[in-house]
């Protein structure tokens, strides 16, 4: 690729796509797109959809993760090129159980974007639009039955800059769009009740009903020719569909028993065996990118920029066709992933990923799937000035796994998909080269810590869900230390505390996890250090997100760590703060001790304080009104505040504090927060 830089001024980029946040900041309803608000907009804008836009919504029941692809369309609007800090996209989800509640919020994940410049890849089609995946994993819900299949609604919500707001899920994002699909939850257990329990109605399945129910492992048996023929023909499907896992086999096996006793089982049907042979074995064409696609169908493929794996969406398109409902075994969709990494028009096989179908019955036209694949790119990251757009193809093929030497051929079932995806930069690592080198801290990428105060520098955010951390952050509880992995060596982290110069070598074991394209998904390793301190670098199998070590800092100090590899001269050291201490508030009321000393109609008043090294915002508000809110600490004397009440006030109530700090919290979320509350009762005039 062509290492051109760009500039957003310098292209035609519109100034309510550039001076986006700061027209917000003049009004909130400024576009236009908050539905039912008073303030009157002064430029509608709502969903446009000229930069980015989600393509497809699916869902992984084995994993539990919500995944959604959208596409950057354009080459400039970002905010600046890959050595800038760019600009976010915001992906909420929400989920619809069909249960009378409505969508249910999810929470989000953002992605780090840019301007790319426009470039041709080897076959000299255009690189855009890029393709990006967000991925979160769907929070849990009470049991469900194989039996009573839950199909719910996913949404996702895609918002350039804006991060869309919470339990709005009719909210329009200005820059970006929304997209609703039909997903299936996978089934934990079968429910068995005895003849004299009582019909369970719409009764919710709470623990303590759970623990009195009889549950059993679901049966998987499969069905036999008989079975799946009578059910083939109550759903109307055809003959090559249902038998054509059989007569895969047939073909395969010509010789053996159970082919001669299936060749008298189609004959006693009346099925004309040898014409199903000639229609399954057909000929595909060498440069059709398309299959028998009537009843699934690959639709989107894109890069999980966050966690670096490859997703790719398919949709199943019919209620029946799969060999099975959800208390059968189903039937099995394979994923195979190419890649081709030098833009050389030369793929090369990653991996083949299988994900399970049944027959379902299916509100509207499709549900939606995706399945994933952890990349490992640690060897071919570019610096930022090179953007590194790659090609990556993936092949579907239903109950016959895709070639793994031939990225072109087609099985009778399924399609393929080629797509542009693009690199995160980084560190460039060649071939054989080994040093110590973390790239993640505390889940903070390095580049964004102040290795001489210890805290975050602007533009802050997590590695593994892009969503935004404050500036000066310290970190708390847990710190995770991420790295790439040089396989056949050794390495081990000395920590220091700066404060008192005593360190240590992180010895403890810990758990990391790794990918698998069969079940177990995400295999679990244990990490233990030798008698020496020195762990294993592990393969990117074992260790996907190439965890280095979990260590909680025992004070609140500086705290320097080193890594170093075994045998390899020079060491990688970056320094961060700790903070384990939530702000210290109070509330002060001036009643002489006495939560009944007002009356109604009187201004309760009182005084309150808020501190805290490194403090976020905090809010005061009272049952009665009378808020007030802050980002700093209240300083010395003590701020006051006054609560005005009348004849109609509530009887009882309180007044609250709440406050929260900016540390990062065992490398997962922001915020260790502090509340507290004075009751009061209003007497009566």
């Amino acid at each position: 690729m062509c290492a051109k830089v760009t500039n957003s001024a310098s292209l035609n980029v519109p100034k309510e796509r550039t001076n986006f946040l700061s027209m917000l900041a003049v009004s909130p309803n400024f576009f236009g797109n908050i539905e039912g608000s008073k303030i009157k907009p002064q430029l509608k804008i709502v969903g446009n959809t000229t930069y980015e836009e989600v393509t497809c919504l699916g869902y992984n029941p084995d994993t539990l993760e919500m995944q959604a692809t959208f596409s950057i369309k354009q080459s400039f609007g970002y905010s600046g090129g890959l050595c800038t800090p760019g600009s976010q996209e915001y992906i909420r989800f929400y989920v619809d159980y069909h249960d009378g509640a409505g969508f249910i919020d999810q929470g989000s994940v953002a992605i780090n974007v840019h301007d790319i410049p426009a470039d041709k890849d080897c076959k000299g089609d255009s690189i855009f639009p890029l393709k990006y995946v967000a991925t979160l994993k769907r929070k849990k819900t009470p049991l469900n039955f194989c039996d009573k299949p839950q199909l719910p609604t996913l949404r996702a919500i895609l918002s350039w800059q804006i991060n869309p707001p919470a339990n709005s899920p009719g909210w329009v994002p200005v820059w970006g769009s929304r997209k609703d699909c039909e997903i299936q939850l996978k089934p934990q257990k079968q429910l068995v009740l005895s003849p004299n329990f009582p019909n369970l109605g719409n009764i919710t399945l709470n623990d303590s009903v759970v623990n009195d129910l009889n549950f059993k492992e679901i049966s998987l048996a499969k069905l036999d020719f008989n079975a799946s023929l009578a059910l083939a023909k109550k759903n109307k499907v055809a003959d090559s569909r249902f038998a054509f896992d059989m007569v895969k086999k047939m073909i395969e096996f010509p010789d053996s028993e159970i082919t001669l006793s299936q060749q008298f089982n189609f004959e006693k049907a009346g099925i004309n065996l040898g014409k199903l042979v000639d229609e399954i074995t057909l000929p595909i064409p060498v440069n059709s990118d398309k299959a028998n696609v009537t009843y699934e169908e690959l639709t989107c493929l894109g890069l999980d920029y966050n966690t670096e794996s490859l997703v790719a969406t398919f949709i199943i398109k019919k209620d029946a066709g799969y060999s099975g409902d959800l208390c059968s075994p189903g039937s099995k969709e394979y994923v195979s992933f190419w890649i081709d990494w030098d833009n050389k028009c030369d793929w090369q096989y990653l991996n083949t990923i299988t994900a399970v179908v049944h027959d379902l019955d299916i509100k509207t036209d499709h549900l939606c799937y995706t399945v994933s694949l952890p990349l490992d790119t640690a060897m071919y990251r570019k610096l930022c000035n090179t953007p590194n757009i790659v090609r990556v193809r993936s092949v579907l093929s239903w109950q016959t796994p895709p070639s793994t030497t031939n990225p072109n051929k087609l099985e009778f079932y399924g399609n393929r998909l080629d797509r542009h995806i693009q690199i995160k930069p980084g560190i460039q690592i060649q071939p054989g080269d080994v040093f110590p080198l973390f790239n993640i801290i505390g889940g903070i990428d390095v580049d964004h810590i102040n290795s001489g105060n210890g805290l975050t520098t602007p533009g802050a955010f997590f590695a593994y869900n892009g969503l935004p951390v404050p500036t000066n952050a310290p970190f708390g509880g847990v710190i995770v230390l991420n790295g790439p992995s040089f396989v056949g060596h050794k390495y081990r982290i000395k920590v220091t505390n700066l404060s008192t110069g005593t360190f240590v070598y992180i010895n403890n074991s810990f758990n990391v996890v790794g990918s698998s394209p069969t079940p177990p998904y995400a295999p679990v390793t244990v990490q233990t250090p030798d008698g020496s301190g020195f762990y294993n670098y592990l393969s990117h199998t074992q260790n996907t997100l190439s965890v280095l070590a979990r260590y909680t800092p025992p004070t609140e100090d500086k705290y320097m760590f080193e890594l170093e590899v075994q045998g390899v001269p020079g060491v990688f050291h970056r320094t961060i703060l700790i903070n384990n201490t939530a702000p210290d508030i109070d509330i002060d009321v001036n009643d002489n001790g006495d939560c009944t000393h007002y009356k109604k109609g009187d201004t309760i008043t009182g005084t309150f304080r808020v501190f805290d090294q490194h403090i976020s915002h905090w809010t005061l508000n009272s049952t009665w009104g009378g808020g007030q809110n802050g980002t700093s600490n209240t300083g010395s004397p003590d701020p006051s505040f006054s609560i005005p009440t009348s004849a109609a006030s509530y009887p009882c109530g309180a007044v609250a504090l709440y406050a929260v700090d900016k540390t990062i919290v065992n490398s997962q979320y922001v915020g260790r927060n502090a509340n507290i509350s004075y009751n009061i009762c209003l007497r009566d005039k």
